[in-house]
């Protein structure tokens, strides 16, 4: 299992105008300008969830799913990881109170996994166990940023290249832009894949979903709930465990 990388980027203003200008133009707005839209909006977001589902391996055979929800400005977050020997959340309530949970399956061997009496209840991180698990804070609302460095990197010809596709995605009409996932970008996100798919709302640009496929097998990255994330409370002492951190 992987720890902690960066997300959230700050982005210019004028991105809005530039869009409006383009969308009253009667055709779907450019890559650059509709990503550079969707960046500010979520550069400013206080909270989102974004989910990673990859059941077929595209990026990771361990892990199926990885999904983060929280707030962008304090340590508050609920971690999801599907893991082929079982799954594990963290849930982080402020930054002095954590809790880990798993759920082993059945045959596991990593040690993770393998706490006796751990199954099903949280676990509370001693202080020294804190610093790891808040690292995660940062990991996923780093997303965001990484989510677009794809784009960032494409040539100007690239750009000129690609045609908005319009579509419905969950019942919701989207632009649709596809592009390589070879062009030399320095994210590991969409790592295994061939081509990458980014769908923005129509209505307000923001970037909910991103397509990262090879082959016949595609990998999931949804945006969602921005700034609709509640806080997170510690959950009832009965579902604590009285084991010890000790991982």
């Amino acid at each position: 299992m992987t720890k902690s990388k960066r997300w959230l980027s700050a982005t210019g203003l004028g991105v809005l105008a530039a869009w409006t200008l383009a969308a009253c133009g009667g055709g779907p707005p450019s890559l650059t300008e509709i990503s550079e839209t969707a960046k500010q909006s979520m550069s400013e977001a206080s909270s989102f969830t974004y989910t990673r589902t990859d059941p077929e391996g595209v990026h990771d055979e361990d892990i199926s799913l990885i999904e983060w929800s929280g707030q962008t400005a304090q340590d508050n977050h609920h971690v999801t990881i599907d893991a082929e020997q079982g799954s594990l959340e963290f849930l982080v309530i402020d930054e002095s109170t954590a809790f880990l949970k798993l759920d082993p399956q059945e045959g596991a061997e990593d040690e993770l996994f393998t706490l006796p009496g751990a199954e099903g209840q949280w676990i509370q991180a001693p202080e020294s166990g804190l610093q790891d698990t808040l690292g995660l804070e940062d990991e996923f609302a780093s997303t965001t940023e990484t989510a677009f460095s794809l784009i960032d990197e494409l040539s100007d010809e690239e750009l000129e290249t690609l045609d908005a596709e319009e579509t419905e995605l969950d019942g919701q009409e989207v632009y649709k832009y596809t592009v390589p996932a070879t062009t030399g970008n320095n994210s590991d996100l969409y790592t295994g894949s061939e081509t990458v798919a980014f769908y923005f709302l129509k209505e307000t640009s923001d970037l909910i979903q991103v397509d990262a496929t090879s082959g016949e097998k595609t990998a999931t990255h949804a945006f969602t709930n921005l700034n609709e994330v509640e806080l997170f409370e510690a959950p009832p002492e009965e579902e604590i465990s009285d084991l010890q951190w000790t991982f």
